[in-house]
């Protein structure tokens, strides 16, 4: 209840800081003012906070809807989620083991592992399903097959497919980005069209869901 209400608190805030800019109309303000949807996510892992459950009823009780983000390495936290979140994404940011390590330097061992299980345990979910997956080119775009045995597992209802954005000199040495790893957006898509056929050879056996194209932005270089 405290962090909903402080939360609250600062939303309205910031948006009462909007009042008198020009092109902001007074009724955009009060609808501002009246928060509806709530991002679990950026900032650590919210499924670690041991009252996620009681969190997020809470924003129910009040008509906000719950967009939780995870980053698939604790399975026993998501097992033990109730069925209320909104949507509930799952961060796959590598396709095998190897290119997990070097992407996320995870703090796990069994890391690998920890996010299959994750995955697993998505097909059980009665909630919204997504599979958030950022491409940086280089480093986890090629094995595209190795992402349709990873949407076997959890068989989402969504994929959401999008391009690493480049926010400067990361100082990781020869792992560093650069602009060089940002894919086009007809890169991603490329990637998605191929992903979904690997899926729907599949479909023909009944063994996941049809998946298909069902937008695309091409200034955020994203696809779901």
């Amino acid at each position: 209840l405290t962090i909903v209400d402080g939360a609250i608190t600062e939303h309205c805030r910031m948006i009462k800081a909007y009042r008198g800019t020009p092109g902001v109309t007074p009724e955009k303000v009060a609808e501002g003012m009246r928060p509806r949807h709530c991002a679990l996510s950026l900032v650590g892992e919210p499924i670690m906070y041991p009252h996620i459950n009681e969190l997020v009823a809470e924003l129910h009780r009040r008509h906000i809807s719950s967009f939780l983000v995870t980053n698939g390495q604790f399975p026993d936290a998501i097992a033990n989620l109730r069925d209320t979140v909104t949507q509930l994404y799952v961060s796959v940011d590598a396709s095998n083991q190897v290119d997990l390590k070097r992407i996320d330097r995870p703090l796990f061992r069994d890391a690998w592992d920890r996010l299959k299980l994750s995955l697993s345990l998505l097909k059980e979910k009665r909630q919204r399903t997504v599979y958030r997956l950022t491409i940086v080119a280089g480093f986890n775009a090629d094995d595209i097959e190795g992402y349709a045995r990873l949407v076997r597992l959890g068989m989402p209802d969504l994929i959401e497919v999008k391009g690493v954005t480049y926010c400067g000199d990361s100082g990781g040495g020869e792992d560093s980005l650069s602009m060089k790893n940002v894919p086009y957006h007809a890169d991603v898509r490329a990637f998605v069209e191929e992903l979904c056929r690997l899926l729907n050879a599949d479909h023909i056996d009944g063994n996941v869901p049809a998946y298909g194209l069902a937008c695309e932005h091409v200034h955020s270089c994203c696809c779901l």
